[in-house]
């Protein structure tokens, strides 16, 4: 399994060591993962800095090893139309999972082992695409959404993708995403939200505001539109609301 789908796993738990003075100063879990998109070196170590929880790398796969070695996160590569042999290079330099496009990659190049996957969907997303789609063993599926408004029918469509592609969705934004945004992301199935590394610090701190998921009424005929792939909390709103 790659450290990146731990990552969305684990999404929603505090950060922090073990013993008093580590509960002390654990920060308020995130329920939004943010991913930043680094063309170079320089920017790559800049996300890193500022605290994203991973580094798409785009630049060229020669500077990749030196990617990876200079940030405390994982890093996934970009090879659209890549073969076994760029999978493996890719591997070697540390990448932890590969962004692929399904109708370019070499079906042999999702054969590397210990390698993440994460699919370039494009805009065919008719059901018989997206149910085919989920016979991969994948660790996000990568869509665009614009970050001005979502409506309640954006919502629903980005959660059909999700469902039946069977993994999580990884956003890359147009735009700018605020705190309301990321949220509808994350309850449509989008937990994970991509970002160029220039907006990775302002997006971070969106996602700081966004509140855990809402729990589905019990006992009620109301339904809650919540997250296919719920993140992961340590306290629910009605304990917050006690407070």
């Amino acid at each position: 399994m790659s450290k990146f789908r731990t990552r969305i796993r684990d999404v929603g738990r505090a950060i922090g060591g073990f013993g008093f003075a580590a509960i002390a100063r654990q920060e308020r879990p995130r329920y939004v993962l943010v991913v930043a998109e680094a063309t170079t070196l320089a920017e790559a170590s800049s996300a890193a800095g500022v605290g994203v929880d991973a580094i798409l790398f785009t630049g060229p796969l020669a500077d990749l090893a030196e990617a990876v070695a200079a940030v405390k996160v994982p890093v996934g590569f970009r090879v659209p139309d890549a073969t076994r042999v760029e999978a493996e290079r890719a591997r070697e330099a540390g990448a932890d999972f590969l962004l692929f496009d399904d109708a370019l990659t070499h079906a042999s190049a999702l054969t590397v082992k210990d390698l993440g996957h994460v699919l370039l969907l494009g805009a065919d997303q008719d059901e018989q695409r997206l149910r085919s789609v989920a016979a991969i063993d994948l660790d996000a599926v990568l869509v665009e959404a614009d970050a001005d408004v979502i409506t309640v029918r954006e919502q629903i469509e980005l959660r059909r993708v999700a469902l039946l592609c069977g993994a999580p969705l990884l956003v890359r934004s147009v735009g700018t995403p605020d705190g309301a945004i990321l949220e509808a992301w994350r309850d449509a199935g989008g937990p994970v939200v991509l970002v160029p590394a220039a907006l990775a610090e302002s997006t971070l701190e969106a996602a700081r505001l966004v509140p855990a998921p809402r729990k589905a009424p019990v006992g009620e005929g109301s339904a809650v539109l919540g997250a296919p792939f719920a993140p992961k909390h340590d306290h629910d709103h009605d304990d917050e609301d006690d407070d």
